[in-house]
């Protein structure tokens, strides 16, 4: 009798794109809260430090100049924080925003697209659990850049 077994998958796979500007990509499994720096390039990080709260508004100031970010979370099922909108108000944008959720995040990182930055976006996610849905959100950390069109 022969026994065979199936690999488990390394690492959490990100999840569908949605109503993102963005993909995700799946990064930093098992690495507790990863940060900016882990993604190299931005001069400013602001986070939630917690799981995020459907209408919370983040304000941070850098070089004088003073920015909010208010966030939209849509909650699942179980009343856990789950999809992620947000949006700035100020001269910043996210160069990149970083979703966890479980032992894994999904990076959006928006420096690739023509502008470079997004002043709003819609549908971010962790990546997907083992159970197959989305991990709920515990942390989420922005990569702030000055932003012309909000100057």
């Amino acid at each position: 009798m022969a026994v065979t077994f199936a690999a488990a998958p390394a690492s959490a796979a990100p999840g569908p794109q949605l109503q993102a500007a963005v993909a995700p990509v799946e990064n930093f499994e098992n690495r507790g809260n990863p940060d900016c720096k882990d993604i190299n390039g931005f001069a400013l990080e602001v986070d939630t430090d917690n799981e995020p709260v459907d209408g919370e508004m983040l304000a941070f100031s850098f070089n004088n100049q003073s920015g909010t970010i208010t966030l939209d979370v849509t909650d699942n099922a179980e009343g856990e924080p789950e999809l992620l909108g947000f949006s700035f108000s100020g001269p910043f944008a996210a160069g990149a925003v970083i979703v966890k959720g479980g032992p894994s995040a999904n990076v959006y990182d928006y420096r690739p697209t023509m502008a470079g930055a997004i002043e709003a976006d819609v549908t971010l996610h962790s990546p997907i659990n083992p159970s197959g849905g989305f991990a709920a959100l515990s942390h989420v950390a922005f990569c702030i850049v000055k932003d012309g069109a909000n100057t």
